[in-house]
């Protein structure tokens, strides 16, 4: 500086060596110009270089904010960014796309516990945020589907909140669920067949293995007297072999069916003829419990091509139900009613009836109903297994209706042509 202002008083001296005050002046007001004219390019270059950074800095910010909007749109689950006031400062596409769905899309400052009340109405939303910001997943049900809501904490105190869709888990776990429950079910009928197979199958062998040792033994000696008891103990036998034969006869049905084996021979027959065969077979049982068979109500024209044999296997099946199940001067009649394309049978008693939570399960295999009565009858709980794959066979459909201590009555609906029992066939 000391060399300007020696350099400015030379330039101002006079030649006796005295100095030129107004020069002096004129000079010193040039060179403040000159440094303020400079002052203010400096100021000017300095400023715009602020700006051009800022303009960086935000450009750098924007292309920041650009590729995280673009890396979080890319992803299929729902998300969004929260600050550490559980507002939102951002949302990606598939959370758009699914708070628009429901009453309103998301939007930015808005609380998010508000969002996911929108989302999901029947979810508590400070629970459910809560439970989240303490690192807990969360289930959400969404427009009827299922997600997984979860949170993640940033340095700042800001949220990353992610919704993960587990509708198909969801869905599978109802499916092994619903299979473990049928699995478990089928397993307890499976033990109450055997159960029952057990007790239906030892009561007639313990008769036959009892009256023929009496026999073979000749226990009451060799009179007429002792003869003719052992002529009676031969019948027991007879009647004791007979009734296993039909509870194998039933298992034996039932896995044919089931397994496909189980052939129809379809002929034309009166419906009439083979409901009077089917009461006559269980007349015998009819007048020992004291139950009326009344007549066959018949409407409409008798004939119908089926399995005959297999019919009245099914007649005799709900005749002998019926029956079994029907008190002391209780009534079991057959009404038919047939028209152009099919055939309605209902077998009807004023028996016992079934409760209404044994109904759904009564054509099920191995299903006796209330356990508690059954026991105090014979029987597989096979018979209406038979009867329903019977009829479906045949293209038809089986159902019932019952009341307890009024009466059941088994409806049949069967196609009066051969087409479709060919076509089961």
């Amino acid at each position: 500086m000391h060399k300007l202002v020696a350099h400015q008083l030379r330039s101002a001296a006079r030649p006796d060596g005295s100095i030129d005050v107004e020069a002096l002046t004129a000079l010193m007001r040039r060179t403040y110009e000159e440094f303020d004219r400079e002052r203010r390019l400096t100021d000017r270059a300095a400023k715009l270089m602020e700006e051009e950074l800022q303009e960086a800095n935000a450009q750098v910010q924007r292309l920041a904010e650009q590729r995280l909007a673009d890396t979080l749109d890319s992803m299929p689950s729902p998300m969004a960014m929260l600050s550490a006031s559980h507002r939102i400062q951002s949302v990606n596409a598939a959370m758009t796309a699914l708070s628009a769905g429901m009453f309103r899309p998301a939007r930015t400052g808005e609380p998010f516990m508000e969002l996911l009340s929108s989302l999901a109405p029947e979810t508590d939303p400070g629970s459910a945020m809560s439970d989240m910001l303490s690192g807990m997943s969360v289930e959400l049900a969404v427009g009827g589907r299922w997600y997984l809501a979860s949170a993640h904490r940033f340095t700042d105190g800001g949220f990353a909140v992610s919704l993960s869709d587990v509708t198909v888990m969801k869905e599978r776990e109802t499916v092994l669920a619903m299979a473990k429950d049928a699995a478990e079910s089928a397993n307890r009928l499976k033990s109450q067949f055997l159960a029952t197979m057990s007790h239906e199958l030892r009561t007639p062998l313990n008769a036959i293995l009892g009256f023929s040792e009496m026999i073979f033994s000749r226990v009451l000696g060799d009179s007429a007297e002792s003869w003719a008891r052992y002529s009676d103990y031969a019948k027991s036998i007879h009647d004791s072999g007979d009734h296993l034969r039909l509870l194998i006869t039933e298992v034996l049905d039932l896995s044919k069916i089931d397994s496909g084996a189980f052939r129809l021979t379809i002929e034309a027959f009166s419906i009439a003829q083979l409901v009077a065969d089917s009461l006559m077979l269980v007349r015998p049982q009819a007048e020992r419990g004291q139950v009326r068979l009344l007549p066959l109500q018949l409407e409409g024209d008798p004939l119908v091509e089926a399995d005959g044999r297999a019919l009245k296997q099914v007649l005799v099946n709900l005749l002998s139900n019926a029956v079994k199940f029907t008190p002391k001067g209780g009534e079991v009649e057959v009404i038919v009613r047939s028209g152009n394309e099919e055939m309605h049978v209902c077998v009807r008693d004023t028996g016992i009836g079934i409760a209404e939570e044994h109904k759904k399960n009564v054509f099920e295999p191995f299903h006796q109903g209330d356990a508690r009565i059954a026991r105090r009858y014979e029987g597989t709980g096979l018979g209406l297994s038979i009867v329903r794959g019977i009829v479906e066979m045949h293209g038809g459909t089986v159902w019932l209706e019952s009341q307890p201590n009024i009466g059941t009555e088994v409806f049949i609906r069967l196609p009066r042509g051969s087409q479709q029992a060919r076509s089961a066939a």
